[in-house]
């Protein structure tokens, strides 16, 4: 039994560990909650890791810090109180887009952070809330920049709010399954709204696909580059703008051409409001499928794809969860 007594005597470790009995928080979090100055916080969140107390888990560049066994949450919670004492207000799912879009458009990061855990506290699904919430939040202020009720800032502050709230998100959700399959995602060249690929990417590691996950406008000759490096099984490429199209179809070209070359062996996937638009286009220049949004992608072309069917094409399919 680890010894808790020393640790929860002390006030600054019994006011981070309170924090963490609510769930998952990185340093950024705890100081703001707790008052700590960062370093002091760091300290003590290395000392309670050293004592097998708490843990951590990096999540693409954030690091987020839990109670480190069943053990020891049992055992605090007849030492110490929780920070969150009090049930949250439920929030329902169809009005929690408009909510987090204003919040992080404001830059308002901790009413972001309070939304979306909870709805992990009312048991909604990753899928859901990658889909549902953040992906609609950002359609809604993509629309706001496009009338201009919005500036070019606004768009960015918003776009860096979500990308920590799905590492928030993929750290909550179950462990990832295993198998062999390998991915590669990227933007096509001159497309720097990357959010929509990154869930695909954060939902194929959860379902047990390992991925190479190229980021914002990838040129096209660093994405054939990383075809013929790693021989991937499905290969994920996002046009978001018409702007980008004909780029987009030149790298269909360009990896069926790889394809034919070394005898087949991967898949081609498209997906973006581009592709959205018009899909038998990027179909008939050689792609294999296209989604128009996760959900199809979840629960239509990933069973496919591992059931190795021989029939792919477009999915239009837009699954509605209630």
């Amino acid at each position: 039994m680890i010894d808790l007594f020393k640790e929860v005597a002390e006030p600054s470790r019994r006011n981070l560990l309170a924090q963490l009995q609510a769930g998952p928080r990185s340093v950024t979090d705890l100081v703001i909650s707790t008052g700590l100055k960062q370093p002091n916080v760091s300290n003590h969140l290395a000392k309670l890791r050293a004592r097998g107390i708490v843990r951590a888990s990096k999540v693409g560049r954030q690091v987020f810090y839990t109670l480190a066994s069943a053990e020891v949450e049992a055992t605090l919670r007849g030492l110490i109180e929780p920070a969150d004492t009090e049930e949250p207000t439920a929030i329902p799912i169809d009005d929690a887009p408009k909510q987090y879009a204003r919040a992080a458009c404001a830059g308002d990061e901790p009413t972001c952070t309070r939304i979306i855990d909870t709805l992990v506290r009312q048991g909604v699904s990753l899928l859901r809330i990658y889909q549902q919430v953040l992906a609609q939040a950002m359609e809604l202020i993509g629309k706001w920049y496009e009338v201009q009720a919005i500036d070019e800032g606004q768009e960015h502050l918003a776009s860096a709010i979500t990308e920590r709230m799905m590492a928030r998100v993929v750290h909550y959700a179950p462990a990832p399954k295993r198998n062999a399959q390998l991915a590669i995602l990227g933007c096509v060249e001159g497309n720097w709204h990357s959010i929509g690929l990154r869930m695909v990417s954060d939902y194929l590691r959860l379902s047990g696909w390992k991925n190479l996950y190229l980021g914002a406008s990838v040129p096209t000759t660093s994405f054939l580059s990383a075809v013929r490096e790693h021989k991937p099984h499905l290969v994920l490429v996002n046009c978001t703008y018409s702007e980008q199209r004909d780029e987009a179809i030149r790298l269909i070209h360009r990896l069926v051409e790889h394809r034919d070359q070394c005898g087949g062996g991967f898949l081609i996937g498209l997906g973006g409001r581009c592709v959205n638009e018009d899909p038998q286009s990027f179909i008939d220049a050689g792609a294999d499928f296209s989604a128009p949004n996760l959900f199809v992608f979840a629960e239509e072309v990933i069973p496919r794809l591992e059931s190795s069917a021989s029939s792919l094409g477009v999915f239009t399919n837009h699954k509605k969860y209630d």
